[in-house]
């Protein structure tokens, strides 16, 4: 729930959405999506700049405390298919954004034709638990 007027990271859950199903994800420890664009300046000869700016897709980030394999998983599976020559699903994942806001209400983005890259399967140390690190390009985020 928003705390002061404010939103905090509580407020935010996440779903992932892979070439092969839902990948289920319990423990999502932070999550951040940037816009790409592309600039394209035009000076006319008087001197004047103008700026476009095209959008480009998506990119981002999330960590995830490993408690179970469902994440290797995916990938173990990823990286077999392209080995074994199977076709590649071509930006087949999703990931839904909801964030509750402060008068109760949701607010959902879905990125769509997202590309998963699991980044790290985490450091395994004593004592200690394991964060894995994933990145993300998508395609668009729309609202839902």
């Amino acid at each position: 729930m928003p705390l002061n007027g404010y939103t905090v990271g509580n407020d935010t859950s996440v779903d992932v959405n892979g070439p092969y199903g839902p990948i289920s994800l319990s423990k999502i420890i932070n999550f951040e999506a940037k816009p790409k664009t592309n600039s394209v300046e035009v000076t006319a000869l008087n001197g004047q700049t103008d700026e476009m700016l095209i959008p480009k897709g998506w990119s981002g980030t999330f960590e995830v405390e490993r408690t179970d394999s469902t994440l290797e998983d995916f990938w173990a599976q990823w990286e077999a298919d392209y080995y074994n020559g199977a076709p590649q699903l071509p930006s087949a994942a999703t990931i839904t954004d909801t964030t509750l806001e402060n008068n109760g209400s949701r607010t959902t983005y879905r990125f769509t034709k997202v590309q998963l890259k699991l980044e790290s399967a985490g450091k395994r140390e004593g004592g200690k638990t394991v964060r894995m690190q994933v990145s993300f390009t998508a395609q668009r985020r729309l609202k839902v």
